[in-house]
């Protein structure tokens, strides 16, 4: 097999398998009272508000395959925009306008996915039985000490896989974000230990990094931060907290949604327990935009496009490499079935 190939059967394994977990699919704001849709894992999906709870459903109407993203709501129901074939939460379709009377046919019911609202988030999951794992933990959006805001949503032409995989990587902060994140001069990444519980990888690291004063420092030149802690929760979120003096915290939670096999879009809240005042709020996001377009080049670029799982066909440092060897280990298991 030649260098940096793609194992194509495990990939269509992990592909497959992803289907199994929550995925998010658009920020709970952006669903008002009609239906959204949204692409999961290739699979066109349409998001819906039914009653106090949200629904989703693959995008087709059973009738004559129209997308139900074209609907409305009405009585608590969906309705189809070509002949107003009208489903509950359930998926099951309560009206025909067509036909008289009530005999409608069992089969007249859609296809229903798992939904949950949570972190603001929207998330989806495609599988008929149970999640294989719980939505990811983000503990700031509830505590009312952090003033949280929303990073635009982005795709890029990826797999959802190298976008995380990026996020975790240490050693390209020099190189890639020089003067923001990292000194070229200084490119050595501390030793580190990951740790693996049921659902998550998690590691610490304290880097030196340009002094910045969105993390309110107030000196030039360079700071040695204290380790912050990352959180992986499989298969493509990450919980970012880095601490910073006087029991400050600079707080990042990114959900990746896998759009296909190729593209990805990602959703980032930030969130921080100093310099409250909303007015402060743009130079946090134009931060963290001027470093995602420098990671977007990048990532864009790498090929294959998908983050190949097989250890063998890209090269590897250990210690360096450990949260990304382990993480494509992970993913492994996960597409073994395991």
């Amino acid at each position: 097999m030649p260098e940096n190939a793609l194992d194509q059967a495990g990939e269509a394994r992990l592909f497959e398998a992803l289907r199994h977990f929550w995925h998010p699919v658009l920020w709970a704001d952006e669903l008002a009272d009609g239906p959204v849709g949204a692409t999961l894992l290739d699979e066109p999906i349409v998001v819906v508000r039914l009653g106090d709870g949200v629904a989703a459903f693959r995008d087709l109407c059973v009738h004559r395959g129209t997308a139900l993203s074209l609907g409305w709501v009405v009585d608590e129901q969906l309705v189809c925009a070509y002949h107003g074939w009208t489903y509950d939460r359930d998926g099951i379709c309560t009206r025909i306008p067509a036909t008289h009377g009530d005999n409608i046919p069992r089969k007249a019911r859609l296809v229903r996915y798992r939904a949950a609202e949570r972190h603001g988030l929207i998330w989806v999951c495609l599988s008929e039985g149970e999640p294989a794992m719980p939505i990811p933990e983000f503990p700031e959006y509830e505590d009312g000490a952090y003033r949280l805001i929303k990073i635009p949503s982005y795709d890029w032409a990826c797999s959802a896989a190298r976008r995380i995989e990026n996020f975790v990587d240490f050693s390209h902060f020099p190189w890639v974000h020089e003067g923001i994140l990292g000194d070229r001069s200084r490119p050595e990444i501390p030793d580190h230990e990951v740790t693996r519980n049921a659902t998550t990888l998690r590691f610490e690291l304290g880097v030196e990094e340009p002094a910045n004063p969105l993390k309110a420092d107030v000196a030039d030149g360079k700071v040695q931060r204290q380790p912050s802690v990352y959180t992986l929760s499989m298969p493509f979120s990450v919980h970012l907290d880095q601490p910073l003096p006087d029991g400050r915290h600079f707080v990042l939670f990114l959900a990746t949604s896998p759009v296909g096999a190729k593209r990805t879009r990602s959703f980032t809240w930030n969130a921080r327990n100093y310099q409250l005042d909303p007015s402060e709020d743009q130079g946090f996001v134009d931060f963290q935009q001027a470093i995602l377009e420098q990671d977007r080049v990048v990532v864009e670029s790498q090929r294959p496009e998908e983050l190949p799982i097989d250890l063998t066909q890209e090269l590897h440092i250990r210690g360096v490499d450990r949260v990304s060897i382990d993480y494509r280990r992970w993913l492994a298991e996960i597409a073994r079935g395991a």
